[in-house]
């Protein structure tokens, strides 16, 4: 039960408004992706999974190791300072007061993003989502941070698979990139 309350948790992430912001890096990259390859729009969505999954397995480390949870993270005076300067770069960025390129991504609009591009927009993505888990799954997790490790990776790891599993399905069927 847990389990597939993680997974659709991760789902229901990608339409909240806290992922608005990288969701229009990732409509230019599915538009960019348009005339490659199927194995390579296979790889740039496969890298941004793993991007995302791995926000998760370091968030479920953190669970693991030193019991917090993601709730309390938003108690850390840091993170938020790191959390609202990332969001209002980007908000700036959406503004056209400049031009927001994540490492791995290429400047102009006639090129493609490379693979830390879209590793890198699938970590962006994952950390900008933290702050809109909380109505979905707050509870597993809560829970998931009392169980043992293997238990812990498996609820954060496939809440992070779910997430990624529209981007996954997209690269495995790049015919869905038109609708």
């Amino acid at each position: 039960y847990a389990l597939v309350l993680a997974f659709f948790g991760g789902m229901i992430m990608n339409i909240m408004p806290c992922v608005l912001p990288v969701i229009a890096i990732k409509v230019l990259s599915f538009v960019q992706q348009a005339g490659e390859s199927r194995s390579r729009i296979f790889a740039l969505n496969l890298t941004y999974a793993i991007g995302v999954i791995s926000v998760f397995l370091g968030l479920g480390t953190l669970a693991t190791f030193a019991r917090i949870g993601l709730g309390q993270l938003f108690q850390y005076d840091g993170f938020n300072v790191v959390m609202a300067c990332v969001v209002f770069a980007m908000g700036l960025s959406l503004l056209g007061v400049f031009e927001f390129q994540l490492p791995g991504s290429v400047g102009g609009a006639n090129e493609h993003e490379g693979l830390p591009g879209a590793f890198f927009t699938g970590i962006l993505a994952t950390l900008l989502a933290t702050p809109c888990i909380g109505p979905f799954v707050s509870g597993v997790l809560v829970w998931s941070v009392t169980q043992p490790a293997a238990v812990i990776y498996l609820i954060w790891g496939t809440l992070g698979l779910g997430m990624a599993s529209p981007y996954l399905l997209i690269g495995m069927f790049p015919s869905l990139i038109n609708r």
